[in-house]
């Protein structure tokens, strides 16, 4: 591999290797002594346009393999940016576009290893950071059934969708019947019940500005406490922390959001090492 683009050009056993290998870096990342060896040498430069998880992340990532990430934020011309990296002699660049031509024309141009760090399509880590968490939560990415919740339009449902169809699961959506705008992924049911009966994890991906909530969640202020009921037991959710229990906001007991993190920054580490190891 000796760039990362998207997740949806990688079959089932290239996701697996991924996903593995960042279970040993995981390792890492709980130890007390976080160095190994994988990256000494190896210069990671990113472009993003604000400090973010993602340049928290590989900035992590580089450091805890001994390697060095030098990060630009707010750059004028991001193309321009991610060749001058190349140019000056890093080895992986990492840059969050929204273009995704841009993307992609910089595989050709650049001289060093290319990760999407998120464009307008696109989000790989983070969608590996998403099936990573899912992986050690629920021991296996095979036959589940992932919920996906809201209205808000993030760019790597199309990347779930595709990975977790490679190992026998399911992506289903819950959308009220009238909302006809959302961009569908995946078995679309429009009964809150019967979405979350039996589902093995909870993703949500949080509503656009004035959308109603109750219509959304099937239920005020959030995720009814007795929807959450009807899904697995422990059942693990993304991208919230919290859910309504008669109307009170609470801490959800199963949030996975700590446990992301982690795994974010051990694919992070994962995909520098493979991309350097490919080189």
């Amino acid at each position: 591999m000796n760039h990362l683009l998207t997740l949806t050009e990688l079959d089932r056993n290239e996701i697996q290797q991924i996903t593995e290998i960042a279970a040993q870096m995981r390792r890492i990342v709980r130890a007390d002594y976080k160095k190994g060896p994988q990256l000494i040498g190896h210069i990671v430069g990113g472009v993003w346009k604000k400090p973010c998880l993602s340049s928290t992340a590989f900035q992590l990532a580089a450091a805890y393999l001994s390697g060095s990430c030098v990060p630009v934020f707010d750059a004028d011309d991001e193309m321009r940016a991610c060749l001058a990296l190349s140019n000056m002699g890093a080895n992986t660049v990492v840059a969050a576009c929204d273009n995704d031509n841009v993307v992609r024309t910089l595989t050709t141009r650049s001289r060093a290893s290319f990760i999407n760090g998120g464009s307008r399509r696109y989000d790989p880590i983070g969608a590996l950071a998403d099936l990573m968490t899912l992986s050690v939560r629920l021991d296996s990415l095979s036959d589940l059934n992932v919920l996906v919740l809201g209205n808000r339009v993030v760019n790597k449902t199309e990347e779930l969708s595709h990975c977790l169809t490679l190992f026998g699961s399911h992506l289903v959506w819950y959308l009220p019947p009238d909302d006809v705008v959302t961009p569908r992924r995946g078995v679309v049911l429009d009964s809150p019940e019967a979405a979350f009966a039996g589902a093995d994890a909870v993703l949500d991906l949080g509503l656009n500005g004035y959308s109603d909530a109750e219509r959304y969640y099937g239920g005020e202020g959030g995720i009814p406490r007795e929807l959450m009921d009807l899904a697995r037991i422990d059942c693990p959710l993304l991208g919230c922390e919290t859910y309504a229990d008669n109307g009170v906001i609470k801490p959800y007991p199963h949030s996975a959001a700590a446990l992301r993190d982690n795994c974010y920054v051990a694919v992070a580490m994962a995909v520098l090492y493979l991309l350097h190891r490919g080189r």
